[in-house]
């Protein structure tokens, strides 16, 4: 099949056994690097960016070392460990080497601060944090008491004289690989237990047939998030590389890549879409992108790059459960794609009953095996059991099934908007207002309105030849239903994000100064009220509503969403579209 945003063909698209990969021992991941060094010891397996290497053999060796160095340090099964390290090949070697050491590894974001930071940490239960050299003082300064901070250096760690362990155990699928702390977009993040087997059921998400030992990815996310970690999983299971690149860079992102060699990434669309564009920009070696974004982005991007750009849904907590390898449909919904093989899915109403097609619902999944979904919310029971239910992963997201099974993301239950009646997707807005070439980057959310309820609010980065407001919203009058136009337009100069690139509402929302937006001729004097984005003010959790009225309100978002888009499409799109419903 050939995708429209790249000429080259793709190969069929044949899903692998998930629950068979991921039940498999010898796919756990330990087990896999090992059988690398054991068969190809020399076969290159890890690149930093900065010039270290590390062949499978060499990995291997490393991992022994670590597994040596934990035990001497006093960790032992069931303990946690705390890691601050980049995406690197101490990081690989240590979550690798508590594996089989029984040892818990808790990777942590250190750009956390205050009580997200005292939180995570007192959370976590760890003894023991693994920090870069330049983390040390804001570790030495948390104020969690009993915890051992060891730091490592990029020249040099710990472990490197230690004597490679020869006794140890390989994990099995269903114990738990690390806790990955939630990005805390709402809240206080939680700490979930994810398995060995989780992991592994990250292959296939590009199909096994379409990978060989030839390629590359390139990983410049963080290890503190499973995108940080699948491309070992991914590569190891067919003997590729990763080039590694401590913390991502729009302008050093095409040289890396070429000089890696890389076929495969998880890019930042928009960021790399901001940097200068220029008439080589196709000539580089990616075969696959994993998107997150627009569809309208990642067409720009495929034409600009000359590559594929593939969709998936996903969480910390179910994996990658939905993947898109086929062409969208059209550019402006946000197709998730349709199930892989041995996932379930059902699309429920507040009701707790299913909705049917064309109709939007919160998304819940059940994999093909338990060990497939987190293990637990660290110390929240509770939370555990209200989101794994009967074997179902509440996601939280409203979604739309097409009637063919391909899933259409409407928003998250907590982010329509409620304006003078009318129910608003924050995620269709924002999908109009990205394709506008005067906007790098923008968020829509809510702020209540004393008459209407509630605002809608567009925060726009502007791209690199500016943003009026004004002109910009004329554009949008053309593509919006009134009732969806913003009431305010504010000019930023970057969102609040948190470290895996999720734009922070609660944070924007609780930030803005809406006294410097503009707004359409002829508004209302009065302002809404909320908070220009200035140094933001403590998370407050008030003013949520229910879960049914947001999933109301998320069901009629998506059929105003549905009518935006076909206002917006071409006669001959509009028309097949409405056949296809």
């Amino acid at each position: 099949m050939s995708h429209p945003l790249h000429g080259e063909p793709l190969p069929p698209a044949h899903d692998d056994d998930v629950a068979a990969l991921a039940l498999d021992p010898a796919q756990v991941l330990p087990r896999k690097v090992a059988a690398w060094a054991a068969a190809a010891p020399e076969r290159p397996f890890l690149a930093e960016v900065t010039g270290r290497r590390a062949s499978y053999g060499e990995t291997w060796t490393g991992v022994r070392r670590w597994i040596t160095w934990l035990r001497e340090l006093g960790a032992g099964p069931g303990d946690r460990v705390v890691s601050m390290l980049p995406a690197s090949v101490d990081a690989v070697a240590l979550w690798l080497a508590a594996g089989c050491a029984g040892v818990l590894e808790v990777p942590v974001d250190p750009a956390l601060r205050g009580v997200f930071l005292r939180h995570v940490l007192a959370d976590s239960g760890a003894r023991v944090c693994l920090v870069r050299p330049e983390q040390a003082d804001l570790l030495a300064d948390a104020g969690v008491d009993g915890l051992r901070i060891v730091v490592v250096g990029r020249d040099g760690c710990p472990a490197d004289h230690a004597i490679p362990a020869d006794e140890f155990g390989f994990p099995a699928p269903a114990d738990p690989s690390c806790v990955i702390y939630t990005s805390g977009t709402t809240g206080l993040p939680k700490g979930v237990m994810i398995s060995w087997a989780q992991m592994s059921a990250l292959i296939g998400r590009i199909p096994r047939s379409w990978l060989s030992e030839r390629d590359c990815v390139y990983l410049c996310h963080p290890m503190f998030h499973v995108t940080g970690r699948t491309p070992l999983v991914v590569m190891s299971d067919v003997g590729g590389r990763i080039v590694l690149r401590e913390r991502f860079s729009a302008s050093a992102f095409l040289g890396d890549v070429r000089a890696g060699g890389c076929t495969s990434t998880t890019a930042y669309l928009g960021l790399i879409l901001a940097t200068p564009e220029r008439d080589d920009d196709a000539g580089n070696p990616l075969r696959f992108v994993w998107s997150g974004g627009p569809h309208g982005l990642a067409a720009q991007f495929a034409r600009r790059f000359g590559t594929h750009v593939l969709e998936a849904y996903g969480s910390t907590e179910v994996g990658f459960p939905l993947v898109l390898r086929t062409p969208p449909p059209d550019l402006r919904h946000r197709w998730i794609g349709s199930p892989r093989a041995g996932y379930a899915v059902r699309v429920v109403g507040p009701d707790g009953a299913d909705v049917p097609d064309g109709s939007a619902g919160e998304l819940w999944v059940r994999p093909p095996a338990r060990e497939l979904m987190l293990l637990e919310y660290l110390n929240q029971p509770e939370a555990t059991a209200a989101a794994t239910a009967d074997g179902w992963y509440r996601t939280g997201d409203a979604v739309v099934r097409h009637r063919n099974g391909t899933f259409i993301f409407v928003d998250r239950l907590k982010d329509t908007i409620r304006r003078h009646g009318e129910n608003i997707s924050s995620a269709a807005v924002e999908g109009v207002a990205a394709a506008d070439p005067a906007v790098a980057e923008c968020a829509v959310v809510g702020v209540p309105d004393h008459v209407a309820g509630q605002a809608v609010v567009l925060v726009v980065v502007p791209s690199r030849d500016g943003c009026e407001p004004a002109d910009l919203y004329e554009r949008l009058r053309d593509q919006l239903p009134r009732y969806a136009l913003p009431g305010y337009i504010l000019l930023a100069g970057a969102m609040p994000r948190t470290p895996t690139n999720k734009v922070r509402k609660v944070e924007l929302r609780e930030s803005m100064d809406l006294s410097g937006a503009w707004r359409p001729p002829g508004a209302r004097t009065e302002r809404a009220s909320g908070p220009g984005l200035l140094p933001h003010r403590p998370w407050n959790s008030g003013g949520r509503r229910s879960r049914n009225a947001a999933m109301a309100s998320a069901e009629s978002a998506v059929l105003r969403t549905t009518a935006i888009c076909e206002e917006i499409r071409s006669s001959a799109v509009r028309r097949s579209a409405r056949a296809d419903w």
